[in-house]
C-alpha cells in the first residue's frame, strides 16, 4: 500500500504543513523525518511552532534547505495558524506532527466547521503486512449509526485508492461466548448486523465478522479491519505500534474536503515520514 502512495506522489509538487509540540525530542524527530522526506519528494515543508522550538531547530537545518524547501513559521498558537495556512492555500495538506491532539482537534473542528471526525490509520504488522484500521480516536464509532457512517467513508476511501476492500469486523468475544456478558453480547450482535447490512449494500465485497480474533483478520489478509469501538481501537493501535514491533504511517481524516493526516505526538520517524507521504499523495 505504501508503494501505491509513492507512485501517486511521484509526479506531484506540494506544500505540506506540519506542527511542533512541547517536546524538543519529538520536534527533532519531525525535523529529521522532514529532511529525509525532502530527499526523494518534490515538496516544500512548512514547520509551525513557537519561537523557542523553532530557534532550536534552525541550527540543525542544513543551509541548502533554508528559505526554499524548509520554511519555519513562528507563532504562539500553531494549532490555529496551521489551519489558516491551509485555508489560504499556503499549504495544500497538514500533518499534525507533535501538536497536542486535543488542541489540534478543537482547531480542526472550529476552522473547518466539522462536528465529528473519523480517522483511518494505515498500519503494518511486525511481519510487514499493511492494512487500514479504525477507529483510532477514543470518541469515534461510539454508536451503531456512527460505525456504519465510518465504514461507508472507509470503503469509499479505499475505492478512491483503487484498492478493493476486504473487510474484517471485530467484536468483543467469540460467538460461543454469547451469554457471558451483556456488553460483549451487544458487540457480537452489532458486528453481525453490520456484516448483514454491508453485504446488502456492497454485494461485491468480502466482509466477515471475525469476532475477537484479530489474528484471523490478519491471516485472511483483510485490508480494512474495524475494532469494536474507539477505545479498543486506540489500544490495539498502541499495542501494535508501541509494544508489538509494528508500524504506523499516519491516519487519514476522512470525509473532509482538505487533506489532513494525524500522527501520534510521540510517533517515530517512520510514522512521520509515512504521514508526510500520505499528505503528499492525497493533496488536491
Amino acid at each position: 500500500m505504501i508503494q501505491k502512495f509513492k507512485e501517486t506522489a511521484k509526479e506531484k509538487s506540494n506544500n505540506i504543513g506540519i506542527g511542533l509540540g512541547l517536546s524538543e525530542y519529538h520536534n527533532q524527530k519531525i525535523l529529521q523525518a522532514s529532511l529525509n522526506f525532502l530527499e526523494f519528494n518534490k515538496v516544500n515543508i512548512y514547520i509551525f511552532g513557537n519561537s523557542n522550538f523553532i530557534n532550536s531547530l534552525l541550527g540543525q537545518t542544513p543551509k541548502n534547505y533554508m528559505n526554499s524547501r524548509v520554511n519555519f513559521i513562528e507563532c504562539q498558537a500553531p494549532e490555529s495558524v496551521i489551519f489558516n495556512s491551509l485555508i489560504d492555500n499556503t499549504v495544500q495538506s497538514i500533518v499534525r506532527g507533535s501538536m497536542s491532539s486535543n488542541k489540534f482537534l478543537k482547531s480542526l473542528k472550529k476552522n473547518l466547521n466539522v462536528k465529528k471526525t473519523n480517522r483511518l490509520a494505515l498500519l503494518e504488522t511486525k511481519n510487514g503486512q499493511q492494512f487500514f484500521f479504525g477507529p483510532v480516536g477514543i470518541d469515534e464509532c461510539n454508536s451503531f449509526e456512527n460505525k456504519i457512517k465510518y465504514l461507508d467513508l472507509a470503503i469509499k476511501k479505499l475505492q478512491e485508492f483503487d484498492i478493493i476492500p476486504k473487510i474484517s469486523i471485530l467484536s468483543g468475544g467469540r460467538i460461543s461466548d454469547t451469554g457471558r456478558d451483556s456488553k460483549v453480547d451487544k458487540t457480537i450482535q452489532d458486528a453481525d448486523k453490520i456484516v448483514e447490512l454491508l453485504k446488502k449494500k456492497y454485494s461485491n465485497l468480502k466482509i466477515s465478522h471475525d469476532e475477537i480474533l484479530i489474528e484471523k483478520a490478519i491471516e485472511c489478509k483483510s485490508n480494512l479491519i474495524i475494532a469494536p469501538d474507539g477505545i479498543s481501537g486506540n489500544l490495539i493501535y498502541r499495542t501494535l505500534v508501541h509494544l508489538g514491533g509494528g508500524k504506523a504511517y499516519g491516519a487519514i481524516y476522512m470525509g473532509l474536503r482538505n487533506t489532513i493526516i494525524d500522527t501520534s505526538s510521540v510517533g517515530d520517524i517512520s510514522e512521520i515520514q509515512g504521514a508526510l507521504l500520505l499528505a503528499h499523495a492525497l493533496s488536491k
